[in-house]
């Protein structure tokens, strides 16, 4: 059975499902068993220890996110940079590249389940996250901490929330005034629990927009500015939606080197590839860069210097059009985020770009924008307002109010 098949069952199942659905995704199954005893370790050393656990004097801030990046690492940044004296900020990492880049940066950063940052979590006042379902925080003893939800993108794919998601969360940070009345209206979401901050991440898409393109580049090591092209599909699609996907990638990888471009292929984590096969492709090609998120978490940062998107319903292009520049979206099957899924945050007729139905009309669009640029630019503008409200560089400072409204209750 799907995941996405799950979504009538109870919120704590469906939660719980969704959890070891995710995991199945990233790990074997010898580290499922594992983590299931380092969970089971977790949770008693946790009873045990939270009677001897004294609060801190400043509020404990907790970001808990996969990666290095999003609206997590938008917030934890802005606050530590503005706020030092009033929050002690740690980062609960799921994997030692974030624990790595954590470090790198000067930051207290904890492995996910660690039993060195049980004190940390037993202490932590508010957990800010990004992903819905069971967290660290689930298995802590007290109640006396807050949980604020900062999604991790605003997209077209079909989404079910469950009454149980809403209960376990304080507060929700959406994108817009629209979303917050959809996730009312589609979700039976509480009014009082939902927040229209804004994305946080788009105050580092903004500030990045304005940085010179040769210094993001360099931090990149990509070589020179040539036109970049950032291919982004989502997990369903895995690499390619039509016919055998490594050759049409190579053809694809051809058609760039021999138009002098520079194409990024950015894949979901969960996407299910033949690494060795793709490798061996990449490597002919000296223009070809492959940047997930294990190489270079900040998403944001590709965006700035790509000239054109290529994606399917990942929700990465409502981001991309704050730079009004051209997409291409690849159609597969129109009805599966849904239908199948339920009901999308942002309805699927808000995709403002060339969509394409196979390789053939992927080039001839591909083609037209190289020639003509980006013909969708005002309706971009238009769906940028609606589903991100007015990006003014201040979303992260709205959800600090979030985090003091809630500490005052």
């Amino acid at each position: 059975m799907n995941f996405q098949d799950r979504g009538s069952e109870p919120g704590i199942a469906r939660n719980i499902w969704r959890g070891v659905f995710f995991f199945t995704k990233m790990y074997s199954p010898f580290m499922a068993m594992y983590f299931l005893a380092k969970l089971v370790c977790f949770y008693f050393s946790a009873r045990f220890l939270y009677p001897f656990i004294k609060k801190n004097k400043k509020v404990i801030l907790a970001f808990d996110g996969y990666y290095y990046n999003g609206n997590v690492r938008a917030v934890y940044e802005h606050i530590m940079q503005k706020y030092p004296d009033k929050y002690e900020c740690y980062w609960v990492a799921r994997n030692y590249k974030t624990f790595k880049d954590v470090r790198e940066r000067g930051g207290r950063v904890f492995m996910a389940y660690s039993l060195l940052g049980l004190p940390w979590y037993l202490k932590t006042d508010v957990w800010l996250r990004v992903q819905t379902g069971i967290g660290i925080f689930s298995l802590l003893p007290h109640k006396n901490y807050k949980v604020i939800q900062l999604k991790h993108g605003v997209g077209p794919k079909g989404t079910m929330p469950s009454q149980h998601d809403f209960e376990m969360h304080d507060a929700w940070c959406v994108s817009s005034e629209f979303i917050k009345k959809r996730h009312i209206q589609l979700w039976n979401a509480p009014p009082q629990k939902i927040y229209a901050t804004g994305f946080a991440r788009m105050d580092l898409l903004l500030k990045y927009l304005k940085m010179p393109k040769e210094k993001l580049l360099k931090e990149l090591g990509i070589k020179n500015g040539r036109k970049i092209i950032l291919h982004a599909p989502t997990f369903d699609i895995g690499l390619w939606p039509w016919g055998n996907p490594y050759e049409e990638f190579e053809e694809f990888c051809k058609f760039c080197k021999e138009k002098n471009l520079i194409l990024i292929l950015r894949l979901h984590p969960f996407a299910k590839i033949n690494k060795r096969k793709l490798k061996k492709i990449i490597k002919k090609y000296d223009n070809v860069y492959w940047l997930d998120m294990s190489k270079e978490p900040d998403t944001m940062k590709l965006l700035a210097i790509t000239d054109i998107l290529i994606t399917d319903w990942s929700s990465i292009y409502t981001d991309f059009f704050l730079t009004k520049r051209p997409i291409i979206f690849l159609e597969v099957n129109k009805e599966y985020f849904t239908k199948i899924r339920g009901k999308p945050e942002v309805p699927p007729e808000y995709r403002a770009g060339e969509i394409v139905h196979n390789s053939e009309e992927f080039y001839e669009a591909l083609e037209f924008v190289l020639k003509h640029g980006n013909r969708f630019e005002k309706e971009q503008e238009k769906l940028l307002k609606i589903i991100h409200g007015n990006v003014d560089g201040r979303a992260s400072e709205r959800v600090v109010r979030v985090i003091e409204e809630l500490l005052k209750k």
